[in-house]
């Protein structure tokens, strides 16, 4: 898929032209004058030649109770010619607070990165940029968001962080944002969905629900859902979480072979699942009440969807945290798991070190690679040293205490975004992805949060793919979800 030489560049805010594409000046991000970089391409995607345009642009939102003033510089894929009837793509990432380059690169970006399908290859630069044929240009046009202090976005004043850095002013940021961008794009009355990943997925579901009220969306793509963050995190004394979170571990196991293959890994993760949501989670409520022999017996049925021994259940109240899962399956060789994408294995760190994250080789080709797409590919001129992956943290992230009955308690329903959207349009729909070798954001609560919604079952898909928490970096996991991510959304749009 080559992409042409841009055919068209648009540069304000003192991005001369130079040299070449990829020369970078020194500049402020601070500016008078809105950045704006446009240049035409073309590729091919999913079988489809389509002609595009790239913009990188910066849209500024005024400050409102709740929500300081900021600077959003985002990276659009429009098809040519321009169609307001067809639907746009708002992409962000999580964190909080991250920069959308994981999706932008890793997964549903016009050129993508390029793992080794083989999890113990090296991973070591260079690294290639490769066209991607899974980019869902041709059914939609992108916005890739990243978030005010990461990327090139900025506050007005970053004194405004401590307020900004919180669900309640990211989510009225973003839903700001958003209809500022489709005014300005001409763009009210496309059909609009929002693509959120990891803490992505609270995000998209507040703003969803504040959208609700003025600017209803089609629908939502959460990846590695965290809604229900309470039956993922597995706190102290939340045996349901520990139950949902079973399947995974059965996953991995089988994965490594240290369960019996049966008939297959989907046979294994439904048997687990099944099992967790029954005769597991009824042992775990019993407690203390369970009697000797049925609590042998089971610690012995969790060894086999496992590869845990029975002793340490037995020693641990029949249970074992996602964390310690990851450091005891592969113990006797000296190696310990990844926990965004447990099929990669690395040495066990000696006592007293910090662990090496055995998936950190896949994530380091992202900045780079990103670098390279927007000076060589978009011919950006901004400096990538002024480019934050992540945001400056002056302190913890806030999740909004309330004053309501629940108190904070009552913030952890972050569902409650997505049930006002369907509320306000009854084509809204919702699309759940979960790696089933993710160990944070797990498939059971994905499964869970499914079965106990508060809206129609028949408006919500749920996949499954064979990948971790960044699920593309599994090339056939990749081309699973972009085909799921263009069946969705031209689902709504033939209803």
């Amino acid at each position: 898929m080559p992409f042409s030489p841009p055919n068209r560049r648009t540069v304000l805010a003192g991005l001369a032209a130079s040299g070449g594409a990829g020369t970078v000046r020194a500049q402020s991000t601070t500016r008078e004058t809105p950045v704006r970089v446009i240049t035409g391409h073309e590729g091919r995607f999913n079988g489809r030649a389509v002609r595009y345009t790239a913009t990188l642009e910066e849209t500024r939102i005024t400050a409102a109770p709740e929500r300081p003033a900021a600077r959003f510089v985002t990276t659009a894929y429009v098809a040519e010619p321009r169609d307001p009837a067809r639907p746009v793509l708002f992409l962000f990432n999580g964190g909080p607070i991250v920069a959308s380059s994981y999706l932008h690169i890793g997964a549903f970006g016009p050129r993508r990165y390029d793992p080794p399908r083989d999890v113990n290859a090296d991973v070591a630069p260079p690294y290639a940029l490769v066209d991607n044929s899974d980019c869902p240009l041709d059914v939609a046009d992108l916005v890739f968001v990243d978030p005010p202090e990461t990327g090139f976005s900025r506050l007005e004043d970053e004194t405004d962080r401590l307020q900004a850095y919180s669900d309640r002013a990211d989510s009225l940021m973003t839903a700001e944002f958003i209809q500022v961008w489709l005014r300005a794009a001409g763009r009210e009355t496309s059909p609009v969905h929002l693509v959120g990943e990891s803490y992505g997925t609270l995000r998209a579901s507040l703003t969803a629900g504040l959208l609700s009220e003025t600017r209803p969306l089609e629908g939502l793509v959460l990846l590695g859902q965290a809604l229900n963050m309470i039956e993922t995190s597995q706190r102290a004394g939340n045996i349901l979480s520990y139950a949902t979170n079973l399947p995974t571990l059965t996953a991995v196991a089988w994965h490594h072979g240290r369960i019996s293959r049966g008939e297959g890994l989907s046979a294994r993760i439904e048997e687990s699942w099944a099992f967790a949501m029954s005769a597991y989670l009824e042992a775990l409520r019993l407690g203390n009440a369970l009697p000797v022999a049925e609590s042998r017996a089971m610690a012995g049925r969790l060894e086999a969807l496992t590869g845990i021994g029975r002793d340490y259940y037995l020693a641990n109240r029949l249970m074992i945290s996602k964390v310690a899962f990851c450091r005891e399956l592969l113990r006797d060789q000296g190696l310990i798991l990844a926990m965004y994408d447990a099929r990669y294995a690395g040495p066990a760190p000696a006592a007293g070190e910090p662990a090496t994250d055995p998936y950190g080789k896949v994530n380091a080709m992202i900045p780079p690679l990103l670098a390279r797409h927007l000076t060589e590919t978009l011919g950006v001129t901004l400096p990538m040293a002024d480019y934050r992956a992540s945001a400056p943290r002056p302190g913890p992230w806030a999740y909004a205490p309330s004053s309501g009955a629940g108190g904070p308690f009552d913030d952890y329903h972050y569902d409650r975004g997505v049930e006002q959207a369907m509320a306000a349009n009854p084509r809204f729909r919702l699309l759940i992805g979960t790696g089933v070798f993710d160990t944070t954001t797990t498939l059971g609560p994905a499964r869970y949060l499914a079965d106990q919604a508060a809206y129609p079952r028949e408006r919500l898909v749920l996949r499954e793919y064979e990948g971790g928490h960044m699920a593309y970096s599994n090339p056939d996991a990749r081309t699973a979800m972009a085909q799921d991510l263009r069946a969705f959304v031209a689902g709504p749009r033939s209803a």
